[in-house]
């Protein structure tokens, strides 16, 4: 174990460790025929070297231990890849793998990025676009020149549709690749600064330098409010960001709602096509009419509720209402499904 504290000590980029660690870090990692549950104390230790040195321990794919007795009868998983978090950063989309186990009682395990295209990402609506100027007033501008023409819930839900068009188009010319904006600007800077040590900066350098100083806090902010956002990380404050922090959270939420495999009947689906396959069968089942007799209630006591109740329940929403709900909702949350978020003031 010394040595190996000693290689990640050394360890200032990407860097990785495998192997039979011999320890695991829950009761769930193990399986045996014991009646005693092991003990905590066994896995305190790997877990304090693994939170010590800033380790990432990837899901495993595919079965749910590395180790099997030859009986059977124990089970558990001991071998594993631990990432830096720069490597874990830098290449989210990596996974780890069981293979079938063969004359070994351990199982192969595989390192390997998912490759796997699964069509074009969803938009996604950001807090921090509100803060580019040109924003509300852009869309109060395309939210006006749509015409729908229908019952309002169908306007809303085809307004709503259009505008998220054209906020991608917007999206392209003022947020996108901010991370290459930031590098971009850096270097001009630095190229600016080398001149100035050399000679006198004229005018449109002195300007050039000073705007892109600008630029590069407005560039900085919307990244950290971006990274923020899609954290969900809502118990401390904007202001407080930390970038890789928060990345970091935004790429551990990613990988677990990510779905690189399932398991139907024993076999294990991992095709896209077949995936999306599956998925698409399961709700479609779960939506489809289901012809039954009908069920004969006679001779049954309801409660019943007062004519007040009734009445309450079936007049319609007040404007006032309407507008004190959609007003509480939260405006710094993870862009949902649909990927959008509230802003009141549009």
């Amino acid at each position: 174990m010394s040595m190996l504290l000693a290689f990640l000590l050394n360890v200032r980029t990407y860097g990785c460790v495998l192997g039979d660690f011999n320890a695991i870090r829950s009761n769930d990692e193990r399986k045996s025929n014991r009646s005693s549950a092991p003990s905590s104390v066994e896995f305190v230790d790997f877990n304090s070297f693994i939170d010590d040195n800033s380790l990432v321990d990837l899901p495993l794919c595919g079965r749910k231990f590395t180790w099997c007795k030859g009986d059977g009868l124990s089970m558990s998983r001991i071998d594993r890849f631990l990432l830096t978090e720069e490597w874990f950063l830098s290449l989210s989309n990596c996974l780890q793998a069981a293979l079938p186990r063969t004359l070994s009682d351990h199982c192969p395990i595989s390192l390997y990025i998912d490759s796997h295209n699964w069509g074009p990402r969803p938009i996604r609506l950001f807090k921090c676009w509100s803060e580019v100027p040109g924003y509300y007033d852009f869309v109060r501008e395309k939210w006006k020149s749509f015409n729908v023409s229908g019952w309002s819930g169908f306007v809303l839900k085809e307004k709503l549709k259009q505008i998220k068009l054209a906020l991608r188009d917007w999206h392209l010319n003022h947020t996108a690749n901010i991370a290459t904006k930031i590098q971009g600007t850096k270097l001009r800077m630095e190229e600016l600064d080398l001149l100035a040590e050399n000679r006198e900066l004229d005018a449109m350098e002195e300007a050039e330098i000073r705007s892109l100083s600008v630029n590069l806090i407005s560039f900085s902010k919307l990244q950290a409010s971006m990274q923020w956002q899609k954290s969900r990380v809502n118990w401390l404050r904007e202001g407080d960001a930390n970038s890789k922090y928060f990345h970091g959270i935004m790429s551990s939420r990613r990988r677990h709602n990510s779905i690189v495999s399932l398991s139907v009947d024993g076999n294990t689906i991992d095709s896209v096509a077949d995936v999306r396959k599956v998925v698409y069968d399961h709700f479609s089942n779960h939506f489809r009419k289901v012809s039954r007799g009908s069920v004969d209630i006679g001779g049954l006591n309801f409660k019943a509720i007062s004519e007040m109740d009734r009445e309450g329940l079936i007049k319609p929403f007040l404007l006032e209402e309407i507008k004190a709900a959609v007003w509480d909702c939260d405006s710094f949350k993870s862009p949902g499904p649909d990927g959008k978020v509230f802003s009141p003031k549009v």
